[in-house]
Formats: structure tokens, C-alpha cells, sequence
């Protein structure tokens, strides 16, 4: 009876010892006066926000630990978020804003048990408006490019991933068949050279689906009729933003994660101003502040579906027993960390495409040396004996 009370209180003690109490923010936007809903998908948003914080902070106790991470301290991994009370809240513009307080308590929600400690880098392209004259209306005609550079900026500002623009690459030649649709000499599309190209591990891209008003005018002149119809309804100069994003990894261009984002905002402007997207009157308008809450969301979105992933850096140079790979400080890597080399090879399926294929070469790599965007690891041996060559890869599970 003893040791079962002895091993009671000793789990209490451990779920109490590894759990923490943590205060996050959400948002969401109130449609039709529904706050419930609105309370929950900020709620929602504040929970992901609350899982990340947790993960960041058991990634600066690994620090605190000169690296080196105890087999017993089994708590690298998501955190499971349990009682959520909303301590406040507060309405502005439409916009429901919560603050919540849960206890985090890790769980092995991560199917490899682990979160990795460093920064996984992401490059996003330019986002293409299916339909482009929708652009006209407020000469949003910039969208394609401005758009994904706000998004490069929330995700920087999370801090949790390392967002590059390249806004100046189109992925996709077939706006309707995205992300399925094939360049033009027939070949699927080529995220995975972008992402060599682009040095990052993952690769993010979107489609603007619709960005109309949400009721249906005439396609030449806004009629008395069609003005009174607008008024009826409560329509008049809503505007939609419907946009796809997709987020692929980048070694093998595989499409791993999907988003649709679908919301209504109050283009409270005169039709014929030229507003143009991103600029500081844009975000003051009611779609504006509507688009800004969705990159929020957006970011959030990335930076939750990554936590889970593992950390991929490639090989540039050998030399000796010690290899180069492109991460450095600005990832988190530090000196005495350990990696485990791949070895890349390209094969081709029954169509000819070349396909990126990863096999462990059971060999750890320690870092010797860092800086900002690279770092020089150190082999047991040198690296030609071990066939460990240029554009292999290091991963960190």
C-alpha cells in the first residue's frame, strides 16, 4: 500500500515537475455578431500559440544544458495543452482578441518523440491571383508580391522559423490545377530545385483564389437596382480574401501541408481610390486589418505544422575529416552539437521524374566551429573514406 501511495504522489510530483503554466494570445474576426464562434477560433489560435511558446521554451532549457540533453528528460516533444481558462477579452474593429492561461503538459504528440532545437528555414514565393482582375479594385495589383513578403515578416516575428523572400519565383503555371499542375514542357513543378536554389529546407507558396466583393454587381456599372439589392442585404463593399497556401519540403518538393484561409472584410473606402496592398492605408481599412489577422493565422499555421518536423541542413564542402554545412547561428546550431549525415541520391520513377531519396549513412557529425549561416562539423574519419560528399545532407530528428 505504501509504494503504491510512494508511486502515486511520484507521478503527481513528475506530471507537475514537467507541465507549465503559460499565458498566449488569439484572435479571430466576428462574422454575422457571433462572438462564441469567434471566442473559440481565438481560443484555437491562442492554444497553437501556447503549444509553440512551450516548445520554445523547453528548446532553451536544452541550452541551458550546454547541449547536451539527459535520455531521462523525455520532455523534447509538442506540447499537449490541457485547462484553458480565458482570463480576458476585448472587441475592436470586429475583431475578438482572448488571453488564455493553460498548463502545458508535454506529451508525445511528435511521432518521432522529439522536438529539435533549431530554427528550420523556409523561402516563400510569389503568390498568384487566380483571378487578376479583382486586382482592380483598389489597385491591389501589387497583391502577388507584397502579400508574401507581410507573410515572410509575421513568420520572422513568431520567431520561431526562418522565413527568406523570394517573391520574384512563380510556382505555378496552372493557377486553377494548384498545387497538382505541371510546368510547361509537361514535368510536375519543381519545387525541389527551388528549394536548392533558395538554400532552405522548406518552401512555401499560395494561390489568391478570390479577392471579389462578395455581392455580385454588374460587370461594367454599379446599377441603382444593384445598389439597392447591396443595401438589402447588408452586402455592400464586403470583399472576400480566399487564399490557398502550401507548404512543400523542400529536398524532395513534396507538398506536405495544405491551408485554406476564407474571410470577409468591409473594403470601407471609395471604389475609386487607389489604395494599393500593403500600404499604410490598406491597413487601416476593416479588409486590411482582416488580411493582417490571416497572416497572423498564416504564420501560426507554418510554424505549428514544422514543430513536428526534422531539421535538414545540406553538405557544401568537404575537406579532410570535417564537412561544411548552410546553418548556422541564425538556426540555432552551437558548438558540440551533434548530427546524423544522409546520403542523397536521385532516382526516377516510371515517368522519368527525378525524385529525391535519403538514406542514413549511421554516421554523427559534431560541430566544431559556427557562424551566422554556416558551420564546420568533424567527422570520425575523413569524409571520402566515408563516401560523405557534397550536397548530403545532416538531419536532426
Amino acid at each position: 500500500m505504501i509504494k503504491v501511495v510512494i508511486s502515486c504522489l511520484a507521478l503527481f510530483l513528475s506530471s507537475n515537475l514537467f507541465s507549465q503554466k503559460i499565458e498566449a494570445q488569439g484572435q479571430a474576426i466576428i462574422y454575422n455578431k457571433d462572438i462564441n464562434d469567434a471566442r473559440y477560433r481565438a481560443t484555437q489560435q491562442a492554444i497553437k500559440q501556447a503549444s509553440l511558446q512551450a516548445s520554445a521554451s523547453i528548446r532553451s532549457n536544452e541550452v541551458m544544458q550546454n547541449g547536451v540533453v539527459s535520455s531521462s528528460t523525455s520532455i523534447q516533444s509538442a506540447a499537449q495543452v490541457n485547462n484553458v481558462d480565458i482570463i480576458s477579452e476585448q472587441i475592436f474593429d470586429d475583431i475578438l482578441s482572448v488571453t488564455i492561461a493553460t498548463r502545458i503538459q508535454p506529451e508525445n504528440m511528435c511521432k518521432n518523440g522529439s522536438v529539435n532545437p533549431y530554427r528550420k528555414s523556409v523561402g516563400i514565393t510569389g503568390f498568384a491571383l487566380q483571378v487578376p482582375q479583382q486586382a482592380n479594385l483598389g489597385a491591389l495589383h501589387n497583391i502577388g508580391r507584397e502579400l508574401p513578403k507581410s507573410l515572410v515578416d509575421a513568420i520572422n516575428q513568431q520567431g520561431y522559423l526562418r522565413a527568406l523572400s523570394a517573391t520574384n519565383l512563380s510556382v505555378y503555371p496552372d493557377l486553377i490545377n494548384a498545387p497538382t499542375s505541371a510546368n510547361n514542357d509537361g514535368s510536375l513543378t519543381d519545387v525541389a530545385r527551388i528549394g536548392e536554389d533558395l538554400g532552405v529546407q522548406y518552401v512555401i507558396s499560395g494561390v489568391i483564389r478570390d479577392i471579389g466583393e462578395l455581392y455580385p454587381k454588374h460587370p461594367n456599372q454599379k446599377t441603382p437596382l444593384n445598389s439597392l439589392l447591396s443595401w438589402a442585404n447588408r452586402e455592400d463593399g464586403q470583399r472576400k480574401f480566399v487564399l490557398d497556401l502550401y507548404l512543400y519540403d523542400g529536398f524532395s518538393g513534396a507538398l506536405i501541408f495544405q491551408h485554406r484561409y476564407d474571410e470577409i472584410g468591409e473594403w470601407n473606402t471609395k471604389e475609386t481610390n487607389k489604395v494599393g496592398f500593403g500600404s499604410a492605408k490598406f491597413w487601416q481599412l476593416h479588409y486590411g486589418k482582416v488580411v493582417a489577422q490571416t497572416l497572423k493565422d498564416m504564420s501560426i499555421d507554418a510554424s505549428d505544422d514544422l514543430t513536428c518536423q526534422p531539421f535538414v541542413a545540406n553538405i557544401f564542402r568537404t575537406e579532410s575529416n570535417r564537412i561544411h554545412i548552410n546553418a548556422g547561428a541564425l538556426a540555432g546550431i552551437k558548438k558540440g552539437d551533434q548530427f546524423q549525415v544522409f546520403r542523397r541520391y536521385e532516382i526516377f520513377d516510371q515517368l522519368q521524374n527525378a525524385q529525391t531519396q535519403l538514406n542514413n549513412a549511421n554516421i554523427n557529425v559534431t560541430i566544431t566551429q559556427v557562424q551566422p549561416n554556416f558551420a564546420i562539423g568533424e567527422l570520425a574519419v575523413e569524409a571520402r573514406i566515408l563516401n560523405v560528399q557534397q550536397q548530403d545532407v545532416v538531419i536532426a530528428w
